[in-house]
């Protein structure tokens, strides 16, 4: 992570060396990317880079987590406007990320863009400890009720799985926008299928609003 001197920069010189690592982690691959072109993008000399950062990797994971965090905190409000429905914030996520029309949000374009140009990468390896997928935010903000079980374990399975149809529904639509609603639909029928294994039947019902129960 950053050091305490990076944080002590004035605001525009500390985004202008974010948004010249994103230039250059968006278009390069890890392996290839230059600290030298960063920081000539930058403005910044070499060894200011290393008061800042230990190395390519720290800036890299530096950028990774404040995205993560940045979806998190998205996904949270959802939650919370959803009342803790945890299917109900896959789909409205999906609308979120997609702006409705298939275009990215911004964020996300930029962490495609970083995984095309890094195809194979263990990220992993790079960044440390895991984090968990079901952050403390989401987890405090769902709602258990009707869960055949209420244990994190179990919810976070479940949560990850979400995480994935929803993931797969995003990218499969910026690569194809016109196929948007029909994504948004197969997306609506995984979070049903979902939903029936990781409820009650009562439950199920209840959310569905007990049509065909």
């Amino acid at each position: 992570m950053p050091t305490s001197t990076f944080f002590r920069l004035p605001e525009e010189k500390r985004q202008r060396l974010i948004e010249a690592a994103w230039e250059e982690f968006t278009q390069t691959s890890f392996s290839d990317v230059s600290i030298n072109q960063i920081i000539r993008a930058a403005g910044i000399p070499r060894g200011s880079f290393y008061q800042y950062f230990a190395d390519k990797g720290d800036l890299f994971f530096f950028l990774l987590d404040g995205t993560r965090q940045y979806f998190s905190g998205i996904m949270e409000q959802i939650l919370k406007e959803e009342g803790g429905n945890l299917f109900a914030l896959s789909l409205r996520s999906f609308d979120w990320f997609t702006r409705g029309q298939g275009s990215a949000d911004p964020s996300l374009g930029r962490c495609l863009r970083v995984m095309r140009v890094n195809r194979g990468l263990d990220v992993q390896q790079i960044i440390g400890e895991k984090p968990r997928c079901l952050t403390e935010g989401l987890w405090a903000g769902t709602d258990l009720t009707g869960f055949r079980r209420k244990d994190r374990d179990f919810v976070e399975q479940v949560f990850f799985l979400l995480a994935v149809s929803l993931t797969s529904a995003v990218m499969e639509v910026l690569q194809a926008p016109d196929q948007w609603e029909a994504q948004r639909a197969q997306l609506q029928t995984r979070i049903e299928i979902l939903r029936s294994g990781s409820v009650t039947q009562n439950e199920a019902c209840v959310q569905q609003g007990g049509d065909q129960c």
